[in-house]
């Protein structure tokens, strides 16, 4: 399914999307034309959205793991 570059490459990009998710909201937060109470609502709804996107990543990644091991299981049987 995923070979050793595509492992060693994740890691890398998955930081690199946090570091510039972080550094995007910093300029958001600068250049913002709404009050601070909108920007926080803002913020809240997007954190909602980044950490469900993340928990259905987390959940796919977890499934493919569980079925990889099943067929591994499976062809040593």
């Amino acid at each position: 399914m995923f070979n050793d570059s595509e492992h060693a490459s994740a890691r890398p990009f998955a930081a690199g999307l946090i570091l510039g998710a972080l550094i995007g909201a910093g300029i958001a937060l600068l250049v913002a034309p709404q009050s601070g109470e909108e920007t926080r609502r803002l913020l809240r709804r997007r954190a909602r959205k980044v950490a469900d996107a993340a928990h259905d990543r987390f959940d796919d990644i977890k499934d493919r793991v569980k079925a990889a091991r099943r067929r591994a299981e499976e062809a040593l049987d």
